[in-house]
């Protein structure tokens, strides 16, 4: 049963592979905990207590808070599956609430030091190079995740809109835009890779490795990264921070919120409100520093 709820998610319902995964291993989870408390009752068979049983067992052992709504997510999902082929009519989860989340700021990179990596690469003609620097750029650019970035196809550009079609979570496109002079620095590395390349056979995403092969995640992880290390004392220096970074300097700049939610990807304005927290934060700072009654 699990397996086909695994299937419908990837192939109906177009969930990632790594959502797939992890709801599978935490179904597996609970399986294995009816088998071993509760005689191995049936799934359309349990009840609202047994599933508080697991989800407390779960939070001693010091499970967080994010990983046990997910474990309730993925629960919620499967019973709500259960309902949908007719084999039971009632989804135990409900009125079982998610565990509260701490609040989190956004760590993201200053406009100072954003400025200084991208004047840095001005001079640069290698392809290498070139290709690290314009990862950079297109992470501030977007606020693309590093999926997304990694997945771009040639045919994804277009360079007259200066667009990019992005394929997101559970494969939804959006359409982001891109300022005339990254167009510049992109006509730029595309002269250098069709000189890197020369008639060999490369993969057709946009960005390549040196042997003409599709970026793998820890290499743009280590790009970023180094970009960042040479910059800033921030303690994460990933492509997410960029991504951060994007969605914080557009609002502190006049950005609407519905706008920055439809470039990230989001599916709802809720994950996007985050960023308000951080642009607050940075009010009351300069408040403090620069009002003389505070």
């Amino acid at each position: 049963m699990i397996e086909r709820f695994i299937t419908y998610l990837t192939k109906e319902k177009r969930y990632s592979l790594h959502t797939a995964i992890s709801y599978r291993a935490d179904l597996n989870s609970f399986r294995q905990y009816l088998d071993k408390n509760y005689d191995g009752v049936a799934f359309e068979k349990c009840t609202p207590v047994i599933i508080r049983s697991w989800l407390a067992e779960m939070a001693s052992m010091n499970y967080n808070p994010r990983s046990l709504r997910r474990k309730r997510t993925a629960l919620s999902s499967f019973y709500r599956y259960l309902i949908y082929i007719g084999l039971t009519e009632t989804n135990p989860t409900r009125g079982i609430p998610l565990p509260k989340l701490p609040v989190r700021l956004p760590v993201f990179a200053d406009e100072k030091s954003v400025q200084t990596i991208l004047a840095s690469g001005e001079k640069n003609n290698d392809y290498p190079t070139v290709r690290n620097q314009l990862i950079f750029e297109i992470f501030y650019a977007t606020g693309m995740r590093l999926s997304e970035l990694i997945g771009i196809k040639n045919t994804d550009i277009d360079y007259g809109k200066c667009t990019i079609k992005i394929l997101g979570k559970r494969n939804k496109e959006r359409i982001v835009p891109f300022s005339k002079q990254l167009l510049e620095h992109m006509n730029a590395y595309e002269s250098l890779k069709k000189e890197w390349f020369d008639d060999l056979e490369t993969d057709s995403n946009y960005f390549l490795t040196n042997t003409g092969r599709k970026l793998y995640p820890k290499y743009v992880y280590r790009a970023i990264h180094q970009s960042l290390e040479n910059v800033t004392s921030l303690s994460k220096k990933s492509p997410h921070v960029m991504r951060h970074t994007f969605a914080t300097h557009m609002l502190q700049n006049g950005a609407d919120l519905n706008s920055i939610k439809e470039m990230l990807g989001h599916a709802n304005l809720a994950a996007t409100q985050i960023y308000t927290h951080t642009n607050i934060k940075q009010l009351k700072e300069i408040y403090h520093k620069s009002h003389p009654k505070s």
